[in-house]
């Protein structure tokens, strides 16, 4: 009787392994976002995070935040406009907390940040330097207050030469903060272009 009931905890044990396997995701959303003072005053949860959040919802995905190793950019919005810019034309790359373990398994990655100088913020580059993305899908989307998507579609062709680059998301990002149901309809029909 106790090896019956053994046999059969083992069995449920591997059964539940197999259906957590089954059902892992293999779409990841990569994003970086800050919080603060915001060109749109100051603001406890960052609009690239909204979008992103929302985005892992709507898939299912998994979900990894670049969160800058130094705290240095939650200062006011003039400030980091001049820090970014510095960052910008030293080529700086800054260096973020964690690493994406698995990215292997992943098929598809979903790319979000502002666009900060018509460009990906430098802590962007310093990801991209980290993690191959060749072969995969990978779909950026933005938050900005007028430069749209910027380039950030050529960029990640130019990084991943092998990689399959889908058309982009642009949302302007006081209107992700100030009306998250605009938002959510914006990416739902994003999503829905792209088959998803």
């Amino acid at each position: 009787m106790l090896k019956h009931l053994q046999a059969l905890i083992i069995t449920g044990v591997l059964s539940l392994f197999c259906i957590s396997q089954a059902i892992a995701s293999d779409t990841l959303v990569v994003y970086f976002s800050r919080s603060g003072n915001q060109f749109n005053g100051n603001i406890t949860e960052g609009n690239t995070a909204i979008v992103a959040k929302i985005i892992t919802k709507e898939l299912n995905a998994d979900t990894f935040e670049i969160k800058p190793k130094e705290n240095n950019y939650n200062i006011p919005y003039r400030e980091l406009t001049e820090l970014a810019r510095e960052e910008k034309e030293k080529g700086l790359r800054p260096e973020y907390i964690g690493e994406i373990e698995n990215l292997s398994s992943y098929s598809t990655v979903y790319i979000g940040s502002p666009v900060w100088w018509g460009d990906y913020p430098m802590i962007m580059y310093t990801f991209f330097e980290k993690n191959d993305l060749n072969g995969k899908t990978v779909i950026p989307f933005a938050t900005h207050e007028g430069s749209g998507l910027a380039s950030f579609d050529l960029i990640l062709k130019d990084k991943f030469k092998t990689a399959k680059v889908l058309p982009g998301l642009a949302l302007k990002g006081s209107q992700v903060q100030n009306d998250r149901s605009f938002a959510e309809t914006e990416i739902k029909n994003f999503l829905s272009s792209l088959g998803k």
